[in-house]
Order: structure tokens, then sequence, then C-alpha cells
């Protein structure tokens, strides 16, 4: 038996071993980014929303306008 083709071939595998866990985790940071951005997108809309909706109430019901009434 070849033992120099024998090393050759198992360090071969073991880089192809390597180079696929290192992809993977890649691939793992980089949905759970996207998931994170997506999470902190539906937050930040959220928020928005209900300050727009706060703010639209607070006009409808007179804020900020101070009317006198004069004699």
């Amino acid at each position: 038996m070849n033992w120099r083709l024998f090393g050759w071939l198992a360090a071969l595998f073991g880089g192809a071993v390597i180079v696929i866990w290192i992809v993977g985790s890649l691939v793992g940071l980089i949905f759970g980014a996207l998931g994170f951005l997506i999470k902190a997108a539906l937050v930040i809309g959220v928020l928005g929303v209900i300050g727009w909706l706060g703010y639209k109430g607070y006009q409808a019901v007179g804020g900020r306008e101070r009317r006198q009434i004069r004699k």
C-alpha cells in the first residue's frame, strides 16, 4: 500500500471536513444575522406605528392647541 498517497488523501479529506464546517458556520451566522435584522425591523415598525397612531390621536383631541376664549 502506498502510505504517502494515503496520507495525502487523509489530509485532503480532513481539509474538506474543515472547509464544510467553516462554510456551515458562516451560513448559520448569516441566517442568524438576517433573522436578527428582520426582528429588529418588525420591532421598529411596530413601535413606529404605535407612535404615529398616538400622535394622530393626540392631534384628534386637540393636542398642543391652546385656544383662549377672548372676552
